[in-house]
C-alpha cells in the first residue's frame, strides 16, 4: 500500500512538472538565418505533443502567399515544402478552427508584426513572441515558463 502511494505522488509530480510550461497561448519561433529572423513555426502551447486532429496537405492552398512563405519561412534543412509540410501537420493540426492557408498566413502576419522585437545584436539565434489563444493579444513567455501569458 506505502508503495502504491509513494508511486502515486511521483506520477502527480511528474504530470505537473512536465505541463508547467503549457498554457493557453501560440509560440511564435523565429531563428536567425543571417541577416535577419525566419519563422521556425506558429506552435500552439497548449498541447505538447502536436498532431491534434488528422489533416492532409495541400501545397495549392498555399500558392497565393508561396513567394512570402519563401522569403519569412525558409527550411534550414531540405526543402521548403516538406519543412512547412511537417509545420502544418504537427502544429497546424492543433491550432484552433484554422485551415491551411490561415494557419500560415496568420504565422506570417505574425511575424510581420513582431519580428523587429527579435535582438539585431548579439549571439542570440532563437527568439520567441507569444500571442494569447484567443485574441492574439502578443504576452511574455520564456523557454522555461509562460510569464504572463494565459494558462490552461
Amino acid at each position: 500500500m506505502q508503495k502504491l502511494i509513494i508511486i502515486g505522488v511521483l506520477m502527480c509530480a511528474a504530470t505537473a512538472t512536465a505541463q508547467s510550461w503549457m498554457g493557453d497561448y501560440y509560440r511564435l519561433r523565429m531563428q536567425k538565418e543571417s541577416p535577419q529572423w525566419t519563422i521556425h513555426g506558429l506552435w500552439p502551447e497548449w498541447t505538447s505533443s502536436g498532431f491534434c486532429r488528422n489533416v492532409t496537405w495541400n501545397e495549392a492552398a498555399i500558392t497565393p502567399i508561396l513567394p512570402q512563405l519563401t522569403k519569412d519561412w525558409p527550411s534550414d534543412m531540405g526543402s521548403d515544402t516538406t519543412f512547412w509540410k511537417h509545420e502544418w501537420e504537427k502544429h497546424g493540426s492543433c491550432a484552433d478552427h484554422m485551415d491551411e492557408f490561415t494557419y500560415f498566413n496568420t504565422t506570417l502576419s505574425l511575424y510581420t508584426q513582431s519580428h523587429s522585437l527579435c535582438p539585431h545584436a548579439g549571439s542570440s539565434t532563437q527568439c520567441n513572441i507569444c500571442f494569447a489563444r484567443h485574441t492574439f493579444k502578443r504576452c511574455e513567455c520564456t523557454e522555461n515558463g509562460i510569464g504572463d501569458c494565459p494558462k490552461n
